[in-house]
């Protein structure tokens, strides 16, 4: 996989994200990717609504119910 652009630092833990945010660097969670995987090609629109319905089933990662449906209304509606 060849390595483009500005490195990232991904992670899903609040505490590590604020520290790598106060030291600078760019930081992307679990939803962060996925919208950007849909914005670079990587993966469709209805790739992405499908793992984003199935994360709170099939994933340890804790995302609110309210924040998944909110990302969820606006990726359909960006689709439409």
């Amino acid at each position: 996989m060849e390595l483009r652009g500005a490195p990232l630092f991904l992670c899903d833990d609040a505490a590590a994200r604020l520290a790598a945010e106060s030291l600078g660097f760019p930081v992307h969670g679990t939803i962060g990717v996925l919208i950007r995987s849909i914005r670079r090609g990587m993966r469709s629109r209805e790739q992405v609504l499908d793992i984003l319905r199935r994360l709170p089933h099939d994933s340890t990662l804790h995302v609110s119910r309210e924040l998944l449906a909110t990302v969820i209304t606006r990726i359909e509606q960006e689709s439409k």
